[in-house]
């Protein structure tokens, strides 16, 4: 797995330089509207141009599934997960909290992940059975602190907002039993900075695998762990993700079921 881990560094560090050329010059008008809510522009096509391009290089033979320019209809056991610009919005917005999300999985199971914020230079990355990283320093999530001085971390599904009032219920009843809450706009950051142990926990409705491949694994590999809204594993499936120390994660998911979570 060193080769896959070592072209997914090269590759998305390249990525990120022209990420962080272009951040500040593209504003919210520029972009464009892929569905309700939901914002795309140039920089996000190129650079999972750059991205696939590269890698097909490396690995002609592999598929390829990015957020903007779908899949290649190749076949295999090996497949590249890429969201070229995780915080759209706040990349648009001016707002240094974005990431490229590059994970690859074999056999549906993500066996690499690495998660990349180039301007604020931090390189998250895993291994399966190899450990968590942030810029060469093994991570690790923070069991330290009793959960009500930890923060945790969520977002309201903008894409969807009828399923609001359920999640803010849920956001209610958990906001008691942590110190405080962030919102930052990126998932696959919210991850790492779980696997990181800045947050005790992350919950998140209706994700794209892309989203969260890479960083589930990080957060597997600090010590984390990683459930969907039902206690299961079916989170790169269903969209719908806990992910944090076990104890935190099973205050969510208990949580969410006692509210009578019956969606997939």
């Amino acid at each position: 797995m060193e080769e896959y881990l070592q072209a997914a560094l090269k590759t998305v560090i390249e990525a990120g330089d022209f990420l962080k050329e272009n951040f500040g010059k593209v504003q919210d008008i520029q972009a464009e509207e892929k569905k309700a809510n939901d914002l795309v522009s140039f920089v996000d096509r190129e650079t999972e141009k750059m991205l696939r391009d590269r890698i097909f290089k490396e690995f002609p033979d592999h598929q390829f599934l990015g957020e903007e320019l779908g899949n290649n209809e190749k076949t295999g056991r090996f497949l590249w997960v890429i969201d070229p610009l995780d915080g759209t919005k706040n990349f648009l917005s001016g707002i240094d909290i974005f990431a490229i999300s590059c994970a690859l999985l074999y056999d549906g199971e993500p066996i690499v992940g690495v998660v990349y914020n180039p301007v604020k230079n931090e390189l998250f990355y895993a291994t399966r059975g190899g450990g968590a990283f942030k810029n060469g320093r093994k991570i690790e999530v923070n069991r330290k602190l009793p959960l009500e001085r930890t923060l945790f971390a969520t977002a309201f599904p903008f894409r969807e907002k009828s399923r609001f009032d359920f999640l803010n219920e849920v956001f209610k009843r958990l906001y008691f039993q942590f110190s405080d809450v962030r919102r930052l706009g990126s998932a696959a950051l919210d991850l790492c900075y779980v696997a990181e142990g800045i947050f005790s926990v992350f919950y998140e409705y209706g994700l794209s695998i892309w989203d969260m491949a890479a960083g589930s694994l990080i957060v597997r590999e600090a010590g984390g762990v990683v459930r969907d809204f039902s206690g299961g594993t079916d989170y790169l499936k269903s969209g719908n993700i806990v992910a944090g120390r076990d104890d935190a994660v099973s205050i969510v998911v208990d949580t969410i079921r006692r509210l009578g979570w019956s969606l997939p």
